[in-house]
């Protein structure tokens, strides 16, 4: 078509023009029907002439009917137009429906437009003409060309953003998974796409948790997850993940995609764990603080059900006075740091060792039984008496240990710390070197002393 601008002297038009021509056109019942079409429509000769126009076409072609009836379409509208319009026009006159598009450019604003090209036959079934019906399509292309530009932009976006972004349909079958989700968890999108999203990575004991929200989100019941949890890198690392999912639904609340960004955290997660360790342990023998050590008693004491039994071991080290006197300080904080890591290392994984301050330390311990928790206080004796050995000057430390144990001997936090308290003293008094249990809520304690 060609660029030119229409005239001012183009009018609505009142009728049709048609070149004396065989053809559905001039029938007049055909003819009247394709002037009440408020479509662009025009018939052409196999010169690709135009023989007949209805009125919506003038108006369209922005020409007067004298510059369109017998000229051809690249007469009329140019070589481009032409160009895009002979593909469609060949496989017509061979007795096919075709259409093309094309941007049009004789308007005062250039638009989309779909023409399909229609063939008319003859009584033989030849085709001697086409038929070209036009439909303005510019809204619906710009529309188009406005989504794809809007999805070409998110595309990038969530390629280039430095969360990783993994998407999988409502079945947990990976749909995307993004450069960035590559270079944080390791594996290829070609690895993953088609894969459930558990398949990789998820350790064993966090796969039925993770499965348990995701089917919640299918099911409707929550929108969204955020979690920090491990993941399996693909070079066997174990790394902290942040995972935030999100469930796409359709108009009637449908899942059809669960969109979720990932990141890595393990620094600051590694982090977090640093400074939670300081901000719990005693900094000169590495065993829990006070606090801590409080805070661990009453955590227990909460978990514990009905017929468990928590042991709380009360330690005071005898002569220990002696040590920061004749040695000073420093021998005397290097001996208690001993102490502290040799009771550490002889107790359970899960008990608790903790410094209340001085030379006093409490140990909790889940005990079977009364027999078990004497057990572990003979032990207790016993390695602080070899541990606490000042080599340079032969001086040595004991301990007196007092054991209490709830429920039997008490209820509450404070009270399990004075049934102990009250043991310890009864080692004490007793010799020292030695531990004592308490008997009754009243605080009286039975002692015993090792070999």
């Amino acid at each position: 078509m060609t660029d030119a601008e229409p005239t001012d002297s183009v009018t609505e038009p009142t009728g049709t023009a048609a070149l004396p021509a065989p053809g559905l056109a001039a029938v007049p019942q055909v003819r009247r029907l394709l002037e009440a079409v408020d479509l662009p429509i025009g018939r052409w000769d196999r010169q690709a002439r135009l023989t007949f126009f209805n009125p919506p076409y003038v108006v369209w072609a922005r020409r007067a009917p004298d510059e369109l009836l017998g000229r051809t379409l690249q007469d009329i509208y140019g070589t481009a137009a032409w160009e895009a319009a002979a593909p469609a026009f060949e496989r017509a006159f061979a007795g096919e429906q075709a259409d093309y598009t094309r941007l049009l450019q004789h308007l005062h604003t250039p638009r989309w437009a779909r023409i399909q090209v229609f063939p008319e036959r003859d009584d033989r079934g030849q085709v001697h003409a086409v038929y070209t019906i036009a439909h303005d399509i510019h809204d619906d292309m710009m529309a188009a060309q406005s989504l794809r530009r809007a999805n070409w932009l998110l595309e990038q976006s969530l390629q280039n953003i430095p969360w990783g972004v993994i998407e999988s349909d409502a079945d947990l079958i990976i749909t995307r998974w993004s450069r960035a989700a590559e270079a944080i968890l390791g594996y290829t999108a070609a690895e993953r796409l088609g894969t459930h999203r558990l398949a990789y990575g998820v350790p064993d004991a966090t796969r039925p948790k993770t499965q348990a929200v995701y089917d919640r989100m299918c099911r409707g019941e929550i929108d969204s997850w955020v979690e920090q949890s491990p993941y399996l890198h693909k070079d066997g690392r174990s790394i902290w993940i942040e995972w935030t999912s999100s469930a796409l639904r359709d108009e009637v609340g449908r899942v059809v995609s669960l969109l979720t960004f990932v990141r890595d955290v393990t620094h600051q997660v590694d982090t977090h764990a640093r400074l939670l360790h300081r901000a719990e342990r005693d900094a000169l023998t590495g065993v829990l603080s006070r606090r801590a050590i409080m805070e661990r008693m009453e955590a227990a004491l909460a978990r514990r059900s009905h017929d468990d039994l928590l042991a709380m071991y009360f330690l005071d080290l005898d002569g220990f006075k002696q040590i920061n006197d004749r040695l000073g300080h420093v021998r005397g904080d290097r001996l208690l740091a001993q102490v502290a890591h040799a009771v550490q290392d002889i107790v359970r994984r899960e008990d608790a060792v903790g410094r209340l301050g001085g030379d006093e330390f409490i140990v909790l311990s889940d005990v079977a039984d009364v027999a078990s928790a004497e057990s572990l206080a003979g032990k207790l004796v016993d390695v602080i008496a070899a541990a606490g050995y000042d080599l340079l000057s032969g001086l040595r430390v004991t301990a007196s240990v007092g054991v209490a144990i709830t429920p039997i001997h008490a209820r509450t936090g404070f009270e399990l710390l004075q049934r102990a308290d009250d043991a310890m003293y009864l080692a004490k008094n007793l010799g020292r070197n030695r531990w004592a249990l308490c008997r009754s809520v009243q605080g009286d304690a039975m002692s015993g002393a090792s070999p």
